[in-house]
């Protein structure tokens, strides 16, 4: 359908003369009918004051009808990747657990060690 076809179909939807639309839009009868007869087009204000006469949006009136969209649909949940890198963490945790608490307990026999060495009087 040309824009000429949908300016005719939309002026005649809204019970509109050549005559009536023309003189709403500031313009003679006969661009009307070159209009509606894809002679001519439309310039852009006049596309505009189509669009707002008629009632609907410029690209309805370019463009063509637009379908009316449906119910909205839910968005596929997203496809969540295995988290291997979960199995790296955990024996690196596990190592630095192990680490700490080896040192800890080193420092805390040698600390033993020196505290058991400090009295001299006693050796």
């Amino acid at each position: 359908m040309t824009l000429g076809e949908r300016i005719l179909n939309y002026r005649k939807r809204a019970g509109m003369s050549q005559e009536k639309l023309a003189e709403l839009l500031g313009v003679s009868r006969q661009v009307v009918s070159k209009w509606e007869g894809d002679a001519a087009q439309p310039e852009l204000d006049k596309i505009v004051a189509l669009a707002r006469l008629f009632g609907i949006t410029t690209d309805q009136l370019l463009l063509g009808e637009m379908p009316n969209p449906g119910p909205p649909t839910e968005a596929a949940p997203e496809k969540r990747e295995p988290r291997w890198y979960l199995l790296g963490i955990l024996p690196l945790a596990v190592g630095a657990y192990l680490l700490i608490r080896g040192v800890l307990q080193l420092s805390a026999v040698s600390g033993l060690c020196e505290f058991m060495k400090l009295p001299g009087f006693l050796s």
